[in-house]
């Protein structure tokens, strides 16, 4: 199958928007409406259920290439910093390094349930390498340091690898929302030292809203006390006795709570296995060479590009403006042509993915070129 015939809107559209929402695969949307039809008399046994968890645990750990034990099924990104910012053991004088200008799910969570803990925020738009900036605002008091991997609005993907070995070495929780750059950037936690990160299924991971995914590292869990723990935080070896309860799971499926959104689940698990039958490496390389084009092009034509240059801090996302010119006016254009972006602080942001083509990227290009000069 060609990639594109993944998707059925690539006969008409322009999708360019991968950072907001991601359009589900039709292999995807196939396996879950059979899976709707096959529950006509009831649920599905449980053995089911609990098989296409494994399979969601395998696929998913195989993209971060970590254990399927460091894998939990949650809702979305902000249930997955919930956990981490309850299962965390806070102490008075503690505190906290967070962003102040990511987006409000890494900002929310930390606002509202830490008010007893200093905040110690860091802008993405300040002066300075943004890591530097960070780990400068560690100090012997700091229980934990909750990022963005990857801005929603610049791009600009952090060095993990020297934040989590800053914070290893300090003994301070890292927690990483990586819903910006998980399935599209290339990650290897194994090597990576990260406590939690977490992701939903829903941008650059395909699909469907309402499911999502926690890794929290293994040599982690001991140091946790699990947040929002369920029945089926428990390692149940059957159901037909329940006294008395088993003890939690050993390993990330303590942090599971209730039962499982099972049709969302079986859907990203086959984005899962899309994404991983490409391999991570491949969908990085082909996203990198759209984004390079467009770069280049938007260069030439005088744009003010708001994300970092072609290098290490490159991710999928591509945000620029026309200083005096009506970028609102662009965006608007850019929509009548069936080409699908979002308008962010009077800048345009483009984020292509796996399945979109050099074609695609030259006509983006070419309806701002006939903007510019109109």
């Amino acid at each position: 199958m060609n990639l594109t015939d993944f998707f059925t809107h690539t006969q008409n559209t322009i999708y360019f928007n991968h950072a907001s929402s991601g359009p589900l695969p039709l292999p995807t949307r196939d396996k879950m409406k059979s899976l709707i039809d096959e529950l006509d008399c009831g649920d599905k046994p449980w053995d089911f259920w609990l098989d296409e968890l494994r399979a969601f645990r395998s696929e998913a750990s195989q993209l971060l290439r970590v254990n399927p034990r460091e894998i939990a099924c949650v809702a979305n990104t902000s249930s997955g910093l919930l956990i981490a910012l309850y299962s965390i053991l806070w102490k008075d004088g503690d505190n906290l390094v967070m962003m102040g200008d990511c987006f409000p799910a890494n900002i929310v969570p930390w606002e509202r349930n830490l008010p007893g803990v200093e905040k110690r925020k860091i802008f993405v738009k300040g002066d300075g390498p943004l890591e530097e900036r960070i780990l400068s605002a560690i100090d012997d008091h700091t229980r934990a340091v909750a990022i963005d991997w990857v801005d929603f609005l610049t791009g600009y993907r952090i060095d993990l690898a020297r934040i989590g070995k800053a914070c290893k070495d300090r003994g301070v929780f890292l927690v990483v929302d990586g819903i910006q750059g998980c399935g599209m950037l290339e990650l290897n936690l194994s090597e990576v030292h990260v406590d939690f990160f977490t992701s939903a299924s829903s941008k650059w991971l395909l699909g469907p809203v309402g499911s999502g995914l926690l890794y929290v590292n293994s040599r982690t869990i001991p140091r946790l006390e699990p947040a929002f723990a369920g029945w089926m935080s428990l390692d149940w070896k059957q159901f037909n006795r329940f006294d008395p309860l088993p003890s939690l799971k050993a390993d990330a499926g303590r942090f599971e709570s209730g039962s499982y959104a099972g049709i969302l689940m079986v859907g990203f698990t086959q984005n899962l296995r899309i994404l991983n039958s490409i391999g991570i490496t491949e969908i990085e390389r082909r996203v990198m060479a759209l984004r390079e084009m467009l770069y280049n092009g938007l260069q030439e034509m005088g744009a003010s590009i708001v994300s970092p240059p072609m290098g290490e801090h490159t991710s999928g996302i591509l945000t620029f403006r026309f200083t005096g010119r009506d970028n609102e006016a662009l965006y608007d254009l850019l929509d009548a042509n069936k080409v699908k972006a979002s308008l962010r602080e009077d800048s345009i942001r483009l984020s292509p993915h796996f399945y979109n083509t050099e074609e695609e990227s030259g006509k983006v290009l070419g309806l701002i070129k006939g903007f510019l000069s109109s």
